[in-house]
């Protein structure tokens, strides 16, 4: 039997931030996938950060543990992060592991670009 789960992450500027957009299962054997990429992002010293979770349709602990060094990378290097996470997968585990209180999260977007411009 094949490991059929897969994460995709793209990566695009929006006038805010620099977006990282995954999609698919994040898990034990994705979630370097997602770390790769955005310490590629952050090590080019972005404005802002937003993650664009609504792609996943599956968040473990290895993805959490993403997050959680994404929150505490941000906040060393003065980054505003948002995440996007408005499907109940993600954002059930964002919300019992507590991890929204060490990042905004929002349910688009829109949402977190609008919420940058807003940091001071």
């Amino acid at each position: 039997m094949t490991d059929e789960r897969t994460l995709t992450v793209r990566v695009r500027t929006v006038p805010e931030a620099v977006v990282v957009a995954a999609a698919g299962d994040l898990d034990l054997g994705t979630a370097p996938v997602l770390r790769d990429r955005t310490r590629a992002v952050l090590d080019d010293r972005p404005g802002a950060l937003i993650v664009d979770l609504d792609g996943i349709g599956f968040c473990g602990s290895a993805g959490l543990q993403v997050l959680a060094e994404l929150a505490a990378r941000t906040t060393a290097d003065g980054v505003p992060l948002a995440v996007v996470a408005d499907r109940y997968p993600v954002l059930r585990a964002v919300r019992l592991s507590r991890l929204d209180e060490a990042f905004a999260v929002h349910a688009s977007v829109d949402a977190a670009c609008a919420w940058i411009r807003e940091v001071p």
